[in-house]
């Protein structure tokens, strides 16, 4: 529990009201980055961190499942229209 001074400001632990508790409760946001970090449906884009040592994360991801053509297309990234169109040609 956090100490009470200097006319009713929090000081100590809890002063920004991230002190550790055992009764705190995850948001429903908290669980969603949790969640997505660890099914790899989040990544860190970016950790930066300022002169006052305030850290910001920045997130980025998608929770749309990847399709087998969404994986195709990533493999197909470094092949140029023209050839994608001769293979399929040349398939048939």
């Amino acid at each position: 529990m956090a100490n009470r001074k200097n006319g009713g400001k929090k000081t100590g632990a809890g002063a920004n009201g991230q002190g550790a508790s055992k009764n705190r409760k995850l948001s429903p946001q908290q669980l969603a980055v949790i969640v997505g970090l660890l099914t790899n449906a989040l990544d860190v884009e970016s950790v930066l961190l300022d002169k006052d040592q305030n850290i910001q994360i920045v997130l980025e991801g998608s929770i749309r499942r990847k399709t087998k053509a969404d994986r195709i297309a990533a493999a197909l990234d470094d092949v140029s229209v023209g050839d994608l169109f001769a293979a399929l040609l040349r398939r048939q």
